[in-house]
Parts: structure tokens; sequence; C-alpha cells
């Protein structure tokens, strides 16, 4: 029974936060900034960057998160399973 209230919870969590991530409010028509004095890039211009400039290296960095997070979470799983036998 316990192990059924959690799996509800964090599927209530999980679908809580997929749907707080996607409220917001869109931009007024107009009302973009424009940016024309600097140099286009990630934070810094509405304009594209030129040929994805900041695209892969950004992902590379998600990757390399998403490995981490992964080895570090696989490695509490082994070891928490382990300790329960």
């Amino acid at each position: 029974m316990i192990a059924v209230m959690r799996r509800v919870l964090l599927l209530l969590f999980v679908v809580l936060a997929s749907a707080c991530s996607s409220v917001g409010e869109a931009p007024r028509h107009g009302q973009h900034e424009i940016l024309s004095d600097r140099p286009s890039g990630f934070w810094t211009s509405n304009a594209p960057a030129i040929g994805g400039a900041y695209k892969y290296n950004l992902m590379l960095v998600g990757l390399g998160v998403l490995a981490i997070t992964a080895f570090f979470t696989i490695r509490l799983i082994r070891r928490t399973a382990k300790q329960r036998r």
C-alpha cells in the first residue's frame, strides 16, 4: 500500500512540475527587446546565432550533467538494493 502511495505521489509531483514549467506569459506583440549593439548568442540577443554557435556546446554541457547525474543515481540504487538484501 505504501509503495502504491509513493508511486501516486511521484506521478503527481511529475505532472505538477511539468505543468508549472510550461505556465508563463507569452510576450506581447511589439515588446521584444531588440539588441543590436551586442553579439548574437545565448541570453544576449533575440537574433539567432550564426551557424548555431552555442547550440552544440550547450548540448554537450547538458549531456555531461545528465551522465554525471545518471552515474550517481544508478550507484545509489545499486548500493541501496545491496543493503536491503
